[in-house]
C-alpha cells in the first residue's frame, strides 16, 4: 500500500524520529563508554569497555548487583531508557555532593535546576566549566527531547519546534564531545528518503520505545512505592523506639525523683527532729534553773538576815531569771524560726514534686499517645 504525500509537519516528524530512534542511541552509547573508561575502566581490578559479558557484568557490580540496565544484552541493544539509566541515573559515576554522600548526576545537577515541565535546559554547558555536570546536563537534555517526541500528540511537527528540537540536539551532541554531522543532515532529506518500508520501520520502532518507556515508569513507579512503603516501616520503628526511649527515660526521672523525694523529706525529718531535741534540752534546762532559783528563794526567805539584805538577794534572784528567761527565749525563738524554715523547704520541695509529678503525668500522656499513633 503506497503512503499518502507527506505534509511538511510529518516530515518533519519522521525526520526526527530518525535523529532520536538512531543518533540518540550511538551518541548515549559512545558517551557511556567514554565515562566508564575515564571513570572506572583503569581503576585496578577493571578494564576499559568492550561489551564483553565481562565488563558489563562489572558494570552491573558497580550498580550495586542489581540494575534496569539489560546487562545481559550487548550494549548495542540497549534503548534510550536504559542509556539514560547507565549514565546520569546509575550508582556507579556517582559524585560526592558538600555533604560528602554520594549522588548519581542527575540527583546532583539535574534536580537542583528544577525545570518547570515540558521545558528544555536554556543551556548544557556547566556554568563552573564542570564536565561531569556538562555531561550530566546534556545528556538530560537529549532525555527531556526523547520524551518529548514520545509524548507527542500527533505525528506532526511544525517547523519552528522541529527547528527548536534539532537545535537543542545538536547542542547537546556537541558538549558530549561529539560529532553533530548526521544531526545536519537531516535537513536536507526529503519524502524519497523514507520510502514506506522505512516509515513502517520507524513506526514500529517508535512503538517499542513507547513500550520501553511505558515499562519503565511503571517499574520506577513500583519501585517508589517500595521505596515509600519502606519508609513508612522505618518511621514506625523509629517512631516505637522513641516511645520506648521516652518510657525509660520517664522510669528513670521517677526513680531519680523519688530518691531526691526521700533524701529531702529525711533531711527535713532529721533537722525536726533536732529542732525538738534542742528545744526539749532548752526547756529542760529552764526548768533546773527555776527549780534552782526556787531552792535559793527558799534559801533567801528561811534566812534570818536583815529585810534589806533579803530584799538585795531576792532583786538578784530576780535578775538571774530574767536573764535566764531572755536566754530561754532566744533559744526557743531560734528554733520557731528554724522551724519555720524548715516548713518553707518543706513546702517548697512539696511543690517542686508536685510539679515534677504534673510534668510526668504529661509525659505518661504523649506516651500513651505515641504508643497509640504507633499502633494506628
Amino acid at each position: 500500500m503506497t503512503l499518502q504525500p507527506f505534509t511538511n509537519e510529518q516530515l518533519n516528524y519522521f525526520k526526527f524520529a530518525f535523529v532520536v530512534l538512531d543518533e540518540f542511541p550511538k551518541a548515549l552509547r559512545q558517551t557511556f563508554q567514554q565515562m566508564w573508561d575515564n571513570s572506572i575502566g583503569h581503576l585496578p581490578g577493571f578494564q576499559p569497555w568492550d561489551n564483553s559479558i565481562a565488563v558489563r557484568n562489572m558494570f552491573r557490580a558497580t550498580e550495586g548487583g542489581k540494575t534496569k540496565v539489560p546487562t545481559h544484552l550487548s550494549y548495542d541493544e540497549w534503548d534510550c531508557t536504559a542509556l539514560f539509566q547507565a549514565t546520569i541515573f546509575a550508582r556507579s559515576f556517582a559524585l560526592p555532593d558538600s555533604s560528602s554522600h554520594h549522588r548519581t548526576l542527575s540527583d546532583l545537577y539535574v534536580r537542583p535546576l528544577k525545570l518547570p515541565h515540558g521545558h528544555f535546559h536554556a543551556s548544557v554547558v556547566s556554568p563552573g566549566g564542570n564536565n561531569a555536570e556538562t555531561f550530566a546536563i546534556a545528556i538530560d537534555q537529549l532525555r527531556l527531547l526523547r520524551n518529548a517526541f514520545c509524548h507527542s500528540p500527533s505525528s506532526q511537527i511544525d517547523k519552528p519546534t522541529f527547528d527548536r528540537y534539532i537545535q537543542h540536539t545538536k547542542d547537546a551532541i556537541k558538549a558530549l564531545g561529539l560529532t553533530s554531522g548526521p544531526v545536519d543532515t537531516v535537513g536536507s532529506l526529503t519524502e524519497a528518503d523514507f520510502p514506506t518500508k522505512r516509515v513502517r520501520r520507524l513506526e514500529d520502532d517508535i512503538r517499542k520505545e513507547l513500550q520501553a518507556e511505558n515499562t519503565f515508569l511503571k517499574e520506577d513507579v513500583k519501585d517508589e512505592l517500595i521505596g515509600i512503603r519502606s519508609d513508612i516501616t522505618q518511621s514506625n520503628q523509629e517512631r516505637q523506639q522513641d516511645v520506648n526511649r521516652a518510657a525509660t527515660e520517664t522510669k528513670e526521672e521517677i526513680h531519680e525523683l523519688k530518691k531526691q523525694w526521700k533524701e529531702e523529706t529525711l533531711e527535713s525529718r532529721r533537722t525536726a527532729e533536732r529542732n525538738i531535741e534542742t528545744t526539749n534540752a532548752a526547756n529542760q534546762e529552764m526548768n533546773e534553773n527555776i527549780v534552782e532559783l526556787n531552792r535559793k528563794f527558799d534559801d533567801v526567805l528561811n534566812n534570818k538576815k536583815s529585810a534589806t539584805e533579803r530584799n538585795e538577794e531576792i532583786h538578784e534572784l530576780k535578775k538571774q531569771l530574767e536573764l535566764l528567761q531572755e536566754e530561754w527565749k532566744k533559744e526557743t525563738l531560734e528554733s520557731r524560726r528554724t522551724a519555720e524554715r524548715n516548713i518553707e523547704t518543706t513546702t517548697a520541695a512539696n511543690q517542686e514534686m508536685n510539679e515534677n509529678i504534673a510534668e510526668l503525668n504529661r509525659k505518661f500522656d504523649d506516651v500513651l499517645k505515641n504508643k497509640r499513633s504507633g499502633n494506628n
